[in-house]
């Protein structure tokens, strides 16, 4: 056999086994592992190898080949093209209040750590949710004036892992807000009045699944904050970085909570989130994903993102402005944190 049609079906039969393996396992569940739960990440940009040979089979004349790629063509279409589609945006969010939030991972190892704080000050966000958020980069963004725009805190002090994650809010929390721990899962909860309307923001950062024991703790801390979602009263934003794409199985379980994906339902979805250009003399060609979400229940609604610069992190931050829903009369009054099942951390809204 001529070596490029051996070639395309080594190619199609991986990239068919990865297909298969991700359709059971969205259907019925289970433990991947950290390789293929990357592999699931990476799939609608590994699919991208199908339409081309699908061409190239095309005029040599393999058309059993052909006929292959063009299934999985098909499958990527139907990856690819939904999130490219933005939903309607429901009359009642027209007039709504509005929340600016911005949520950046700002790389524990940023060398330019200065011009990232600055970025996040001036960039008009209401409220930041901050991934990687040492205390080395807290100072740094209180230096760059963060202490005056953004004074009202939740993070853990203490923390120095690089997982740690603050949220830093020009508008002042509600009492219940503080750093929660819900078994594994480290999270930074703040509660803000928007125009009266008692709204939560959740901010995280989980672990990365290719460190020792990675994926397992991944796993459980979205366990975890599944747990959580469901108990909040009111509108509610999950953001962060996440440390997964939108393929995963275990993306779509936490949608099931009641959830929805801001940046898919603007269409905005294929905006990447995650690029070695400021980390890497060669990174402006790596290939890019998006890890870093914002998430929201059905009090909260997109209605645009931005991509902000990546200033010395390997992810580029954003800015997503959301509309915030007048609901019922208990969402002004009740903390919707006052029923979760969680450990109060010792630190707490400074």
């Amino acid at each position: 056999m001529p070596v490029l049609p051996v070639i395309g079906w080594l190619i199609l039969v991986v990239l068919a086994g990865v297909v298969i393996a991700h359709r059971l396992q969205v259907r019925f569940a289970g433990d991947e592992g950290p390789f293929v739960a990357v592999a699931y990440d990476l799939l609608p940009l590994a699919l991208f190898a199908a339409p081309v040979i699908m061409i190239v089979s095309l005029v040599a004349s393999q058309f059993v080949l052909a006929i292959v790629a063009a299934v999985l063509t098909a499958y990527q279409l139907v990856l690819v093209v939904p999130r490219m589609i933005s939903n309607r945006i429901p009359r009642w969010a027209r007039h709504a209040p509005r929340l600016r939030l911005a949520v950046a991972n700002v790389y524990v190892d940023n060398p330019t750590p200065e011009d990232a704080a600055r970025q996040l000050v001036g960039c008009g966000a209401d409220v930041i949710v901050i991934a990687e958020a040492t205390p080395s980069f807290m100072e740094t963004f209180d230096a760059a004036g963060g202490k005056e725009s953004h004074p009202h805190r939740v993070l853990d002090p203490a923390d120095t892992s690089d997982y740690a994650v603050a949220i830093a809010s020009r508008l002042p929390l509600e009492p219940a807000s503080q750093m929660r721990r819900i078994g594994p899962l480290n999270l930074a909860v703040a509660e803000i009045k928007v125009d009266g309307v008692l709204t939560t923001i959740a901010g995280l950062n989980p672990e990365a699944p290719f460190d020792s024991g990675g994926y397992e703790q991944w796993r459980a801390q979205i366990e975890a904050l599944e747990s959580f979602v469901p108990e909040v009263v009111g509108p509610l934003v999950v953001a962060g970085d996440l440390n997964t794409t939108r393929f995963r199985p275990e993306f779509q379980e936490l949608l099931d909570t009641g959830l929805i994906d801001c940046i898919d339902a603007l269409g905005q979805a294929w905006k990447p989130s995650f690029s070695l250009r400021s980390v890497l003399p060669l990174g402006a060609w790596s290939l890019v994903m998006r890890l870093d979400h914002a998430l929201s229940n059905d009090g909260v609604r997109p209605l645009r993102v931005r991509n902000l610069e990546a200033r010395g992190s390997d992810h580029l931050p954003f800015l997503i402005t959301l509309a915030v829903r007048y609901g019922q009369a208990e969402w002004t009054t009740t903390s919707s944190s006052a029923q979760l099942p969680s450990e109060p951390s010792p630190t707490g809204p400074a």
